[in-house]
Parts: C-alpha cells; sequence; structure tokens
C-alpha cells in the first residue's frame, strides 16, 4: 500500500513538473514575441535587450534556452535574474514569476524612470503595475494586457498585441 501511495505522489509530482515545465517553455516563447511587438525609446534600442528574472523559476532555464542566439531586432538577448528589488538595472523585460509577485510593490519603484515591460503569472498583478500578466485558462496559455502600465514606462504596444490578449485593461 505504501508503495502505491508513493508512487501516486511522484506521479504527480512528475506531472505538475511536466505541466510546469510546458508553461515556462511556453512562456518564453511568448517573450520573445512580445520583444518583436512592442517599441522601446530610442536609448533602449543599443546594446543588449536584456530580459531579467526576478528570483529563481523555471522560466529563467526556458528564457535562456530559447533566447539563444535569438535578437530583437539588431541586439543580441542577454538574460539576467535579479534577487532583489535593489538589483535590478535597466533591462527591457522583467518577468516576475508568481512566487516573486508579493515583491511588486518594492520592484515597481525600481523601475521609476526605466522603460521596462513587466511580465507576471498571478492574478490580480496587473493592478500591482505588470503589464502583461499570464494565465491559465482550461488546458491553455492566456495573457492579460494593460496598455496603462505599458504607457507610464514609455512603451508603446503593438495593436496586434492587443488584439491576441485575453483580457485588456
Amino acid at each position: 500500500m505504501r508503495k502505491i501511495l508513493l508512487l501516486a505522489l511522484l506521479s504527480t509530482f512528475y506531472l505538475g513538473a511536466f505541466c510546469q515545465t510546458e508553461i515556462s517553455r511556453a512562456e518564453a516563447m511568448f517573450i520573445y514575441n512580445f520583444s518583436r511587438l512592442i517599441e522601446w525609446p530610442a536609448n533602449y534600442k543599443t546594446g543588449p535587450f536584456i530580459i531579467g528574472v526576478y528570483g529563481s523559476a523555471a522560466i529563467l532555464g526556458e528564457l535562456k534556452t530559447y533566447t539563444t542566439g535569438k535578437r530583437v531586432g539588431s541586439q543580441p538577448i542577454t538574460v539576467r535574474t535579479y534577487n532583489s528589488p535593489a538589483e535590478i538595472s535597466t533591462c527591457h523585460i522583467l518577468v516576475v514569476p508568481f512566487n516573486s509577485t508579493k515583491h511588486m510593490a518594492n520592484i515597481v519603484p525600481q523601475l521609476e524612470n526605466k522603460s521596462t515591460l513587466v511580465i507576471t503569472e498571478k492574478s490580480g498583478a496587473i493592478g500591482q503595475g505588470a503589464a502583461i500578466n499570464f494565465l491559465v485558462v482550461g488546458n491553455n496559455l492566456k495573457f492579460e494586457l494593460s496598455p496603462g502600465n505599458a504607457t507610464k514606462y514609455g512603451i508603446k504596444l503593438s495593436s496586434k498585441l492587443s488584439e491576441m490578449a485575453f483580457k485588456t485593461y
């Protein structure tokens, strides 16, 4: 009986990890495509295109894998990790994973006067300053969009991005 229970628990864990990996892989593809549908100010169009990830998350590895050798316009993509709000430097996109959303109140002030697109994974994060928030609806990965949150950071969203959004605020 113990073996059956242990096997059931392990298979549930494995299935959950597999699903999270698939979600992270899909989010990495979305993020790369978002980067091509957004216009940053002129001073953000030189040097590397930086995608930051706050804290540790499954998406970090998937982003590094998916973006290796890719560019946004003429800019090579660099993926960085930030472990505290004070570490956040100039980046084009900042991904704040589900378990780190509780730090949004400290992260958002660090982005003042920066043109950073904030992407989250937790319901309600749009109200905390995220411009894009991922949602899992049924078996599908969707995203909600706040053009107002993007605009306040000087970021111009493509109308195609708005058309693809699950919800727009």
